[in-house]
């Protein structure tokens, strides 16, 4: 969840961790009318309308839990008819946090672990950095909402039909056939 630089973001949402308790907390992100056209050019997309996400954040000892969920209204140009069409979003984000040492540490392999690659589906996602205490959840939003974008997007109702094949030009050797056929 690293983005180069996360000063140029349309959404900031910092949150110091410290303010989080062991009870869950409940915080809103929304994205004000003004920061949505930065948004909409961020993501891609022909507009943006609605931003809004609701988070649990919980604690435990140095580690944090975030669960919740981003609704989005946008426009997204079909990449067949290139008109915008509206697209409604709900996306489910489930994360958790940790600080920059213990990821450090995870990461870290020991002389004696072997180099052994093994695809593991059900492992879990490895915890995401708490950066200076703090976590941003504008970030957390931007990302999970730019996943959830189709990256070829089409407007209901449309399919893609090839255009029909142009009779080729007579070739000037095409007269040459037919003399040499009415010989």
């Amino acid at each position: 969840m690293t983005v180069s630089s996360q000063d140029t973001l349309p959404l900031r949402r910092p949150i110091r961790v410290e303010t989080i308790t062991l009870r869950p907390v409940v915080v809103d992100v929304v994205a004000e009318q003004g920061d949505l056209a930065a948004v909409a050019t961020f993501l891609g997309v022909a507009s943006a309308e609605v931003l809004k996400a609701s988070y649990s954040l919980s604690r435990n000892g140095e580690r944090l839990k975030l669960e919740g969920m981003i609704k989005a209204s946008l426009h997204q140009n079909c990449v067949v008819t290139l008109d915008a069409f509206p697209v409604e979003l709900n996306v489910p984000v489930k994360l958790d946090f940790a600080p920059e040492a213990e990821i450090a540490a995870l990461a870290r392999p020991s002389e004696d672990d072997e180099i052994d690659i093994e695809v593991l589906l059900n492992e879990e996602e490895p915890p995401e950095p708490i950066i200076d205490g703090t976590i941003d959840l504008g970030v957390v939003t931007l990302e999970f909402l730019a996943l959830a974008l189709d990256p070829y997007p089409r407007k209901p109702g449309v399919a893609f039909s090839e255009p029909a094949p142009e009779t080729a030009a007579e070739s000037p050797f095409a007269a040459l056939l037919q003399l040499k056929r009415g010989e």
